[in-house]
């Protein structure tokens, strides 16, 4: 293979084959931006066309057709674009690069495997392949938080967490500054949970000079990408930061296609005139400038996870000089999402939703608050010492009691201390049983449900304690009333299955009246 794979690239890849051989054709593949789901396809993709068949990479976004075309070009992946009247046209190549809005318009070409980007965004021309052709597909996905996504796929791939390629060196660190934000009491909430745009706008161009002001004093004048509520909203943002001295573009739908093109062009260059790139969405997914290396967030999300770890992977990539990324949050959203968007970087996504009503569950103790240092305003996880200007907090007790049970633990949501006593006995647990990827999903799900939170350290790295008869009888316990549950709710299918099979009969024999 000529493409050269990182160890966790090349684990993904084996088990995608694996589970192609299994009989699976519907693969999600999960992995953090910058991880490289677009390597691992083309990795995919070659080996698809040295045994002689076709596959096809579908695009969401037309911008994204000329990047990924170019990383197909590093790979010497020959390949023909399906997108409008693009130069690149080749039907004659094994492999198509095309989006989604053309293939909506035009008949798929032929392949054996079809790569979907972004895959937690499926099209009703995505869904229509998936039920109507015998293809292979394989989703690529971030961010895979979308309702009913289990419905479309028959096997998920977890590559590795976004904590573990910082860690690595493969993403870059961050910094994250608590800024002035719109106050949102009152805004109008819409059918999908998020806030009403124009009250929105409305609220966030009242906070625009603080935004400016922040990036001039404290921005370094790094390079960055700044999202917006709606296009009134970035025009003014754009006056301001021109006013300031500061070169920006801005990236919307009222753009000219060919000035979004130019811009794109330009601001990717490493010595780009443009300092600054302003957006609603439009650079939010699949948008790659590795020396992006600091986001401002001027559009307040009220539900949308997916939206904002999206955002804020833009900045995460490594590039030459580049120490980390700045996070100046003036939405508030850092604060909003901290703990789900702490607990996805450290352990990835546990499963996939499956579009069913759940009931829902009392938490066993709050969710981790982020602290906000008082001198320069970083938001980060509880610690004694502020992580960026050495702030020392104030002690609140000299010696802290923590109780030794689980029972104890859990009810005082001791989560370090469940962490570091009770993760290392499940672990152990479960490897009695497996040690594979199912294995690692077994562990946090019961771990979930025994303590309502994360642990902070992965599967891999924690080593394997023999569970104590305390977690053990716990473990146990989840699994009777687990199994207990389900016997009920078979029990109640079947009975109702029954009841409709009488009054079935009863109607056919004209005795619906009789009782």
């Amino acid at each position: 293979m000529k493409i050269q794979l990182r160890d966790y690239q090349m684990h993904a890849f084996d088990q995608a084959r694996d589970l192609i051989r299994q009989g699976k054709h519907r693969i999600l593949i999960v992995a953090p931006t910058g991880s490289g789901k677009t390597v691992i396809a083309s990795a995919l993709m070659e080996m698809t066309r040295a045994k002689g068949n076709r596959a096809t990479f579908v695009v969401d976004r037309l911008s994204l057709i000329d990047q990924t075309s170019a990383v197909f070009d590093r790979y010497e992946l020959e390949h023909g674009v399906v997108q409008g009247d693009h130069y690149r046209f080749r039907a004659y190549e094994p492999i198509q690069l095309c989006s989604v809005q053309t293939l909506a318009k035009r008949q798929w070409p032929e392949s054996q495997v079809d790569v979907f980007d972004e895959a937690h965004v499926l099209h009703a021309c995505h869904k229509h392949r998936m039920q109507s052709a015998d293809s292979i597909v394989i989703g690529l996905t971030a961010t895979p938080f979308t309702r009913g996504l289990a419905k479309y796929f028959d096997a998920v791939i977890n590559v590795t967490t976004t904590r573990k390629l910082i860690q690595d060196g493969w993403l870059s660190d961050y910094r994250i500054f608590s800024c002035a934000e719109p106050d949102m009491t009152g805004v109008k909430v819409k059918s999908t949970g998020e806030w009403d745009e124009t009250e929105a706008s409305g609220k966030a161009l009242e906070i625009v000079g603080d935004v400016v002001a922040e990036y001039v004093k404290h921005g370094e004048g790094r390079k960055f990408i700044c999202s917006a509520v709606d296009t009134k909203h970035v025009e003014e943002l754009a006056r301001q930061f021109t006013n300031a001295g500061i070169t920006i573009a801005t990236y919307t739908y009222k753009d000219r296609t060919e000035d979004r093109t130019d811009t794109t062009r330009e601001f990717r260059k490493p010595d780009s005139a443009i300092r600054g790139l302003i957006t609603v969405t439009a650079a939010s997914r699949g948008f790659d400038v590795p020396d992006v290396s600091c986001i401002i967030m001027a559009r307040p999300l009220r539900k949308s996870l997916a939206e904002h770890i999206q955002l804020f992977g833009r900045g995460l990539r490594i590039a030459d000089g580049k120490e980390n990324c700045l996070v100046l949050d003036h939405a508030g959203n850092c604060a909003r999402f901290f703990d789900a968007c702490e607990s996805f970087f450290d352990v990835g996504a546990d499963a996939l939703d499956d579009g069913k009503k759940r009931e829902r569950k009392a938490k066993l103790k709050a969710e981790v608050e982020p602290m906000k240092c008082p001198k320069c305003r970083a938001l980060h996880r509880p610690s004694p010492v502020c992580p960026c200007c050495g702030h020392q907090y104030p002690k609140r007790e000299t010696v802290r009691h923590v109780p030794g049970t689980l029972k104890e633990l859990v009810a005082g949501g001791y989560r370090r201390e469940l962490s570091e006593k009770i993760w290392p006995q499940i672990c152990g647990y479960v490897r009695e049983r497996r040690t594979d990827e199912s294995g690692r999903r077994q562990a946090l799900a019961i771990y979930k449900e025994i303590t309502g939170v994360w642990p902070l350290t992965d599967w891999e790295h924690t080593p394997s304690v023999p569970p104590s008869a305390d977690v053990r009888n716990k473990i146990r316990a989840n699994q009777i009333r687990y199994a207990k549950g389900r016997a009920k709710e078979k029990q109640q299918q079947s009975a109702e299955i029954t009841k409709t099979g009488i009054q079935s009969l009863e109607r056919i024999l004209g005795m619906g009246g009789a009782r």
